[in-house]
């Protein structure tokens, strides 16, 4: 495999692409010199953006290293798998994609557009700026991803390839055990803040009986449930955003799972958003519960458009023998519900009880509000696990979060 460089990265590309323009130098960066805003929060791929004035590239290589995890070794024909899902996921919603340019399988490379036009969703929500369109984009994007890469729609003998040609086991064994796996070892959790109460309040509540109970049920699920094709690493910092685009980047986790993983996941960084803007700085109150406000809006809405959405593509392509079969999509919306606040309580348990920088919460510099939001999320967390087989709509769950950040700030003296 030759290892790409910004030194030797120009001559590769004349090697594999001709569209570029060579007759002058190409402008090229690598991902991680630039800062966390511009480039992310990722730990693992070696990235670079090049650009001939034309055309902007990102040329990304799966190594067995990874960029900043030492010790940590990954398969390098992940970065096959994520051409292919992204190929599959350009022909069921391209809008949401960016365009693909080229696979090198030799030296494990794909090149595709450079989507940096637009910005990093999780900083944005740092600053408190509003996506107005981003709960249908998302939503529709998750559904009709979800719902053409299922048994409801595919022929069961193409399902069933599908399912083993993205076992990727490796790369899900990573979210195996950091989204569900907390042993019970003092010394293994690992917090950010050297802060005894905190860590005490925290173990208090990642080793309470009732919620590991629930996150190894969740588990469990998460192993032998493969509905669909998922991303697997859907958060806000793999969303780049304008106020009428939306592009979905960074699918090298791609597997079959559950159709409310990726929701869950993803709705896990708005707990935390949620959590922090109830603590960090705003220009007023009002200003600080409006933010709020669309945040829970937000995730009322991602939910919503993905049912909805989800269910029309049913009815207009599901295969015969799924037609006119009541019952089904009800219990479909509920058990989506269920389970994907269920994912989203342990994802978000899991980051804000880990060792790695965690922008939603970083982005407070006092350290009193940095703590409350913390210990908020983490509450949340307990109480959407406890209760997900209790919920029957999304306006369960909203009222939770409205609630619990009621109770949580009435009982503490400083924030």
């Amino acid at each position: 495999m030759l290892i790409l460089s910004k030194d030797n990265i120009t001559e590769y590309l004349k090697s594999q692409i001709d569209f570029l323009d060579y007759s002058r130098p190409l402008a090229i960066s690598a991902v991680g010199e630039g800062s966390v805003e511009e480039d992310g929060d990722g730990f693992i791929n070696f990235v670079f953006r090049v650009s001939d004035g034309k055309y902007n590239l990102i040329v990304k290589q799966c190594r067995s290293n990874t960029r900043m995890i030492e010790g940590l070794e990954l398969p390098t024909d992940r970065c096959e798998l994520e051409y292919e899902t992204m190929m599959i996921r350009k022909a069921i919603v391209p809008e949401y994609i960016p365009e693909l340019y080229h696979i090198d399988h030799v030296n494990k490379v794909f090149i595709t557009e450079d989507v940096s036009y637009l910005r990093i969703m999780r900083f944005q929500l740092n600053k408190s700026i509003h996506f107005e369109k981003f709960a249908h984009q998302i939503g529709t994007y998750m559904a009709r991803s979800a719902f053409y890469t299922s048994e409801y729609y595919l022929d069961t003998k193409e399902f069933r390839k599908l399912s083993v040609r993205f076992m990727n086991t490796q790369m899900r064994s990573v979210m195996e055990t950091f989204m569900f796996l907390l042993k019970r070892h003092e010394e293994e959790i690992t917090l950010p803040e050297p802060d005894p109460d905190f860590l005490t309040f925290t173990k208090n509540i990642i080793y309470d009986d009732e919620v590991l109970r629930r996150r190894y049920l969740l588990r469990h699920n998460f192993m032998t449930k493969g509905e669909c094709l998922i991303h697997g690493d859907l958060h806000t910092s793999n969303i780049f955003l304008g106020q009428n685009d939306m592009k979905v980047i960074d699918m090298e986790y791609t597997f079959c799972a559950p159709f409310s993983y990726d929701m869950g996941y993803l709705l896990g960084n708005f707990i935390a958003q949620f959590s922090s803007a109830a603590f960090r700085p705003f220009e007023s109150e009002q200003a600080r519960k409006s933010y709020q406000r669309y945040i829970l809006r937000t995730i009322h809405d991602i939910y919503t458009v993905f049912c909805d959405e989800f269910i029309k593509c049913w009815d207009e392509d599901c295969k015969p023998i799924y037609k006119g079969q009541t019952g089904l999509q009800e219990e479909f919306k509920k058990t989506v519900l269920q389970e994907a606040f269920g994912y989203a309580a342990s994802a978000c348990l899991s980051r804000t009880a880990g060792a790695a920088p965690f922008p939603d919460f970083d982005c407070i510099e006092n350290y009193v509000q940095k703590h409350n939001a913390q210990c908020l999320a983490l509450i949340l967390c307990k109480q959407f696990l406890y209760r997900t087989e209790e919920y029957q709509t999304i306006d369960d769950v909203i009222r939770d979060f409205i609630g619990i950040e009621h109770i949580y700030k009435s009982n503490i003296t400083e924030w």
